[in-house]
């Protein structure tokens, strides 16, 4: 399918005319963030989409982002040094792709499928087992990444994708793909979803305000360091993944000064939902 696919993709495209026309360098990377470099330091190549999250780019990849928007992850790393600076190179080039998913899908998806064909085969000269997560800052389900009639997850049966989700109705997913590995997220309003999926085998990731320990349960399930590195398809089932809360630029006020996150996603340490250790 790939195959046929790439033949005929490359007959109306060129890789590099491509993004040109789009005004941005490459679609996915895999250096992205240290959780991301962390995986390749355990053996796993990880190429991961970055979109303009929420309604950003005047299209909304989050259907439920009402709880996490203001301190989304998008505003942290390199992004947030940017954007505290007056620059917004990285956010103007995640606006871009995300407007291009919507107004130009077979453009999207000839690039998507192009670097994920081509990091690949580098994970394999290298040794390295690969994996894929399309939606590092967005939440946009798998079958809708489509091309000829075919999504991404069966254009390529052989990859190994993986998400973090608050779409609870995505756990059918699951079972419909075997190349697919997801993680429902915890957003301070949806407790009940998170015990089905738990109970179900799923994990949930948890954001936590503590920035140096993570508690012992949350909820009374185990929690695992999700921080060590993000290779989600490894971790055991029916446990929290324990997320350390990194700030963002929507943390400073325009002197600098800091702002602690009110947001319901963030979990505080006096949570009664938390059990630490003695």
């Amino acid at each position: 399918m790939f195959n046929q696919l790439n033949k005929s993709m490359k007959q109306s495209y060129s890789y590099g005319a491509a993004l040109k026309e789009c005004g941005f360098s490459y679609l996915g990377s895999t250096s992205s963030s240290m959780k991301v470099r962390l995986s390749e330091e355990n053996g796993v190549l990880t190429y991961i989409v970055y979109l303009a999250p929420a309604d950003m780019s005047g299209y909304n990849v989050c259907p439920v982002s009402k709880w996490c928007k203001r301190f989304c992850l998008n505003g942290s790393g390199h992004n947030k040094i940017e954007k505290m600076s007056g620059h917004n190179r990285i956010e103007s080039a995640r606006i871009k792709k995300a407007r291009l998913f919507f107004e130009n899908l077979e453009l999207f998806m000839f690039l998507l499928v192009r670097e994920i064909d081509r990091w690949r085969r580098y994970a394999e000269k290298h040794n390295l087992a690969f994996a894929v997560r399309l939606n590092g800052t967005s939440d946009i389900s798998p079958e809708d990444f489509v091309l000829d009639g075919k999504n991404i997850l069966e254009i390529f049966p052989d990859v190994q994708f993986y998400d973090y989700t608050k779409v609870y109705s995505r756990i059918s997913l699951l079972k419909k793909y075997k190349n697919y590995d997801l993680t429902y997220s915890w957003n301070g309003h949806n407790q009940g979803c998170a015990d089905r999926f738990l109970k179900n085998g799923g994990k949930v990731a948890v954001v936590f305000s503590n920035r140096h320990k993570l508690p012992l349960k949350f909820m009374g399930y185990d929690v695992i360091d999700g921080n060590i590195h993000d290779i989600r398809f490894i971790d055991p089932s029916g446990v929290i993944v324990g997320l350390h809360y990194h700030t963002t630029a929507a943390n400073y006020d325009k002197q600098g000064n800091y702002i602690e996150p009110n947001a319901d996603f963030v979990v505080r340490d006096n949570s009664p939902l938390c059990q630490w250790a003695s």
